[in-house]
Parts: structure tokens; sequence; C-alpha cells
């Protein structure tokens, strides 16, 4: 459950098309920043327009995933979607107090191709009429999107990270950047069919013998790439030889992970079974080493910066006077 929460947090914004009926009226204030209203309309087409971005992701039955004792998700997604309101309008106060809000020209430019793109999906655009947004809603979030663009680029260019810190951050996060990694190419003969469903004891003989045939080629010297391309059944590596490029532990199933790391470079392995089949690997390349602070700095800096810039958000939303009327936000449904 973390990870979905930290899915909706990293958005800035998510566009989405499933309708949230509600009661309330649409005149009402959900919260106020530093006297700014925050209303329950424009709340209800947030949360709507985010609504189907998380369905896609983890089914529509998320909402009703208890996530702590007496408390759903869909409890917390409201909260957490009035934080992300509270936290973009703030910045955009911030933005306007330092003239960096955008340009009327550069926000009609923004929405000119914004409406061009939604204009081409008819579908897509029925679906935004559905919930209520309009052209208004849509330029007024054009321009606070550019604001905050604004500010954050202002804020990359005149916060300093010293070297001191870069080189701290790394000795702290000496583990991150330490690379124990192998690249592999492999020969699938699938025993599942095109839905994942096991095949039949015959059929499985049928795909381990061949997968032996296969092995025999491979074993006597013939091109392992061309023997990939001919024999695999797995669509994303068979037409790239079987190259599955470099990966690290835990992104493979076990039993293929434990003998690539296993093999030495040139090597082929024996018939690995999986829940996926037969596997013929061939190990290309390894890499055990910790990477120099040289080669990373830069990432460094824009992980500093990306922390420096998210506790300047908490320090601005803290100072700010926001007031939540939660009388309303508990009538809103999603």
């Amino acid at each position: 459950m973390k990870k979905i929460m930290s899915v909706v947090v990293s958005i800035i914004l998510g566009i989405s098309m499933t309708a949230c009926g509600s009661s309330v009226k649409s005149e009402e204030v959900v919260a106020t920043i530093n006297e700014k209203n925050i209303t329950s309309s424009y709340y209800e087409k947030t949360l709507a327009l985010y609504k189907q971005s998380v369905e896609s992701m983890y089914g529509a039955t998320i909402w009703d995933t208890e996530v702590e004792k007496g408390v759903k998700y869909k409890d917390q997604f409201k909260d957490i979607m009035l934080q992300q309101m509270i936290d973009a309008e703030v910045m955009y106060q911030e933005a306007k107090k330092e003239n960096l809000l955008p340009s009327k020209a550069e926000v009609d430019k923004k929405f000119k191709e914004l409406k061009k793109d939604i204009d081409s999906d008819q579908e897509y655009k029925k679906s935004l009429e559905k919930i209520g947004i309009d052209d208004e809603y849509l330029k007024t979030q054009q321009e606070q999107d550019l604001a905050l663009q604004n500010y954050k680029n202002n804020f990359n260019k005149t916060t300093k990270i010293s070297d001191e810190e870069m080189k701290k951050y790394y000795e702290d996060h000496e583990k991150d950047y330490y690379r124990d990694e192998v690249k592999a190419s492999h020969i699938l003969i699938s025993t599942v069919d095109k839905n994942n469903k096991p095949l039949s004891e015959a059929k499985k003989k049928e795909a381990k013998k061949k997968a032996e045939d296969v092995l025999k080629k491979a074993k006597a010297g013939e091109e392992f790439a061309a023997l990939a391309k001919e024999y695999s059944d797995d669509p994303g590596s068979g037409s790239q030889g079987g190259d599955l490029g470099y990966f690290a532990k835990g992104q493979m199933v076990p039993e293929f992970e434990a003998v690539a790391y296993d093999l030495k470079v040139g090597e082929i392995s024996d018939i690995v079974e999986s829940q996926f089949g037969y596997h013929v690997i061939k190990v290309t390349d390894k890499i055990d080493e910790q990477t120099p602070y040289e080669e990373v700095k830069d990432s460094i800096k824009d992980t500093l910066l990306t922390e420096k810039f998210s506790e300047q958000i908490k320090k601005l939303s803290k100072e700010a006077k926001v007031e939540k009327n939660e009388d309303v936000i508990k009538k809103i449904k999603l």
C-alpha cells in the first residue's frame, strides 16, 4: 500500500475520465489557503481526473481496500489529493510573489496544444465533458502547471549544492551505487498459453524436447542469437537475439536469477525451468563494482535538489494559513 501512496504523491497533474457524483453544492468551500478558496466543484473535478489513472494501475476495487484499521483507501486518497492541491496553490502564490507567473501568450500556446490533443480523441473529449471539465478549468490548470514549473526551475537554479554535501550523500548511500549486475540472453520455450494458463502434460513434454534440442545446438557452437530469433517464445527478447540486457538481483524469477548469477561470462546453462517455461541462458557480461563518485555526482545533485525542493514545499505549506472544511470534504464521494 505504501507503493500506491507514493505513486499518487508523485503525480503533479493526473488525467482521469471517471465521473464522481456528489450532493455538495458547487459554491461550497473545501479549503482556504491564504484567503484563496478551493471550491467543492474544483475539488471534485480534480478527484475525477485522477481517479481512472489509479484504477488503471490497481483496479476499481482499490477504493474499498483498508489501508489501516477503519480507514479505506478512498478516504486517504481524498486527503492526499487535497494536500497536493494545497501545495500547488501555495507554490503558485509563491511564484506570483517572485514574478514567475507565465505570460498570457505562454498559457495560450500551451492551452491550444492541449485542446488540439483533446479534440483529436473524441472519446476522451466526451469523458472530460461528462465530468464537467471545461476550457476554464483546463486553462487554469495550464497556467498553474507553467507557474509551478517556473518556480521549480528557479529554485533549482538558485539553490546551491556543495561538493561536500554531494560527497556526504554518496558516502551515506554507498550501497546504492554498487553495481552487481548480470547481462544475459535466453531462449524460452514456453509451457503456458497466451493467457498464461499451463499447457497440457503432453504439450509440456513436447516443449521440453524442443528445449533440449535447442540446448544441444547452442552447446555445439551454433550462434546463440540466431537460435533465439528462430526458436524463442519470448516476444520481447526473441527478436533481439535473446538479449535481456543488464539486470540486478530481484528483477528475474528466482530460478532464472540463481543460474544466471552462477554462470561465468560466455557460459551456457543447462535447461532452467520456471513458471514461464524452459530457458536456455547465456551470460554475456557481469558487473561487480562500486560506481565512482565522479560518475554519479550529477545524479546526486539532482536527488539533493529534489529533496530540498520537497522540504521547501512542506515549509511553505506549514507557514501558509490553511483552513479545511471537514464537513464539506466528508460529503464529497468518489
